[in-house]
Formats: C-alpha cells, sequence, structure tokens
C-alpha cells in the first residue's frame, strides 16, 4: 500500500510503530516523540503519516532562535 502523508496510520502500525498495545503508552509515546495527534473517544491515538514522518519536534528545532537586539535601540 503507498503511504501518502494524509494517510492514517493504523492500529496494527501504531503498535509496531510504538512498541506498545495499550493506547494510552502509544499516546505517551507519540508525545514523547513529538508527533501531533488525536486522543479518539475511545482512548486511541490517531495521526497520519505526514505527522509521523514530520514531527512538530524537528519542524520546531529549524526555526531561527535568534532574538532581536534590544540594545541597538
Amino acid at each position: 500500500m503507498e503511504r501518502h502523508d494524509y494517510t492514517l496510520i493504523t492500529d496494527t502500525e501504531l503498535i509496531e510503530l510504538t512498541g506498545y498495545q495499550k493506547p494510552y503508552k502509544q499516546c505517551q509515546s507519540l508525545e514523547k516523540a513529538g508527533i501531533f495527534f488525536i486522543k479518539r473517544p475511545d482512548g486511541r491515538p490517531r495521526t497520519t503519516w505526514g505527522h509521523f514522518n514530520n514531527p512538530i519536534s524537528r519542524l520546531s528545532d529549524s526555526t531561527s532562535t535568534e532574538e532581536p537586539d534590544f540594545g541597538a535601540i
């Protein structure tokens, strides 16, 4: 099956990717890795391959952390 950024990761794939079967542990693992997900009403996390391959933590690391030189004013 071809994986697109918008393709949802299945429950089976989440078990393989996180190493956990319990939904709350999967959520903890995704959160620790900086991967955006939503929690379904049954407690299971849901995310896409795009979010998995481009985690928020990696995106925030690439932004500039330089601050303006306020002393120059």
